[in-house]
């Protein structure tokens, strides 16, 4: 998934003091200690359920989830019934789906919806310590304790968000929530860390909260179980392969 994200009011606005200077691997720490607490292995398979409200009624997916080093995932359609037989590719350079009825896979883009608030790429993975760099780190207070705000700033054009505003915790730099923007300046969504837990033996974030800015009744919950290690398949990440493997 790349790996695998990633809401209720708006932030009501709070004083910080930026800092003036980023020591050379601060930020950079800390996003691989983030990276950690949501991929913690870099060749795995995982279970995922998004479950979406929309004025409260729920519709569930399951997913699973097969990751590649930093940068490949592949999303397999388990259930309703009716998204079985899809798949889902994410490269770094793009993502493609793959559908039983069509002659090849169709190049999509990663903001594309895929259920409720989650997009395509919310549910394969974005790595903040590849994909993003900290221009600033501001101190301010959370819900009464001390965290780090983090201005991240995307690497390549070609990513989905252009820019991240991401809490993280002092105490463990667990993050905590994050506001993701798209190249036009534009709040496009808001994401919460809801729980923090032990798949595999492993510490990870195992629920998150994705909310529309706009509709406070809109809002959808991915939940990750059954991570484990897995040596995949090479082919398993190509496009021509997809549904043949």
């Amino acid at each position: 998934m790349k790996t695998i994200a990633l809401f209720v009011c708006a932030l009501a606005p709070m004083a910080a003091a930026t800092l003036p200077a980023i020591e050379p691997d601060a930020g950079a720490a800390i996003l691989r200690h983030v990276d950690a607490l949501r991929n913690p292995l870099t060749n795995f398979t995982m279970d995922l359920e998004l479950t979406n409200y929309h004025k409260n009624q729920p519709e569930v997916w399951r997913l699973r989830v097969h990751g590649q080093g930093k940068d490949k995932s592949l999303v397999e359609f388990l259930a309703p019934a009716t998204e079985q037989g899809k798949y889902l590719l994410m490269l770094r350079d793009g993502m493609w789906v793959y559908v039983p009825d069509a002659s090849k896979p169709i190049r999509i883009s990663p903001l594309q919806r895929l259920m409720g608030e989650a997009s395509n790429g919310d549910v394969a993975r974005t790595n903040y310590s590849t994909d993003y760099t900290v221009e600033s780190i501001a101190h301010e207070e959370d819900d009464g304790k001390p965290v780090n705000v983090l201005e991240l700033k995307a690497r390549d054009a070609d990513l989905s968000y252009s820019r991240i505003r991401l809490w993280v915790s002092q105490d463990g730099d667990v993050p905590l929530k994050a506001d993701y923007y798209v190249s036009s300046g534009k709040l496009l969504k808001r994401v919460f860390f809801r729980e923090l837990g032990s798949l595999g033996g492993l510490r990870l974030v195992t629920k998150v909260e994705i909310l529309d800015v706009v509709r406070a009744d809109q809002r959808t919950v991915m939940s990750y179980s059954k991570l484990h290690a897995e040596q995949l398949q090479e082919k398993m990440f190509q496009p021509g392969y997809l549904g043949k493997w």
